[in-house]
């Protein structure tokens, strides 16, 4: 996954007569990357067509499609994408589209989490194409679309931890349905398994920080629906999982992040 400027980038290249090969070097973007979006859009106008056609839609399609309850792909998707958000996702206007643009800021040290946040925006909005930008030691996932307020109402001024964050009652007849993907997503953004150490000996466990009381609640909340025990860490902000079987539960159906 690559950013919008950058293939934007790649194609005004193209467009000016260079040759794959030589736009790669250019850029230092792997040649397949290049031909990939070459193939994709073509020209810059069939970037900023696609940018376009995923726009289109209306918020009450999107909500609908993701509120089917027969949608099992779907509501999984936008259960484990709402953990990643309230985790390390941002909603901002982008003027230059006249569209949103959902950000979601992951560990450079986890692929398969990175790649698995690009593959669920998809499934939730299958022709939205997110890109990606670097950052010192993260990985910005980045997906332009008119509706993302709508499809994250907790979207607002200010930082998630200085102001109310609730879900409506649609997100959370889905997080009901499926409380295992809002654990994943929100342990994939804000969580670790580490080790606590008790009378010398290192014991497993699992781990979720954050600032915002509302979101570790959000995760309490979860782990209930799981039936997992958890603690309240000294310093307020920290929740953990420690007992053996529910250590167990999560390695077996979460396991260590990579």
């Amino acid at each position: 996954m690559r950013s919008y400027e950058e293939y934007r980038a790649i194609l005004v290249l193209w467009e000016e007569g260079e040759n794959k090969k030589a736009i790669s070097r250019i850029l230092d973007i792997p040649r397949r990357t290049v031909v990939d979006c070459i193939k994709r859009y073509d020209s810059v106008q069939g970037l900023e067509d696609s940018i376009e056609r995923a726009s289109r839609s209306t918020p009450d399609e999107a909500l609908a499609r993701i509120g089917n309850a027969e949608n099992t792909e779907t509501q999984k998707a936008y259960a484990y994408l709402l953990g990643l958000y309230l985790g390390d996702g941002s909603i901002s206007l982008s003027k230059g589209h006249r569209v949103y643009k959902l950000r979601v800021t992951l560990d450079k040290r986890y692929p398969n989490i990175i790649n698995a946040c690009g593959q669920t925006i998809q499934v939730i909005l299958p022709n939205n194409h997110p890109g990606s930008a670097q950052k010192p030691g993260c990985i910005d996932v980045v997906s332009y679309y008119k509706f993302w307020p709508d499809i994250f109402p907790q979207h607002g001024k200010g930082r998630k931890h200085e102001r109310e964050i609730a879900l409506e009652a649609w997100q959370l007849k889905i997080v009901d349905t499926y409380p295992l993907e809002l654990f994943r997503g929100l342990y994939h953004s804000d969580g670790s398994r580490d080790s606590n150490i008790v009378n010398g000996k290192s014991y497993p466990r699992y781990a979720f920080r954050n600032m915002s009381q509302n979101i570790l609640r959000l995760f309490c909340y979860a782990c209930n629906l799981l039936e997992l025990h958890w603690t309240i860490a000294s310093n307020g902000t920290s929740v953990n999982i420690s007992k053996r079987p529910d250590v167990a539960f999560l390695d077996t159906h979460i396991g260590p992040k990579s």
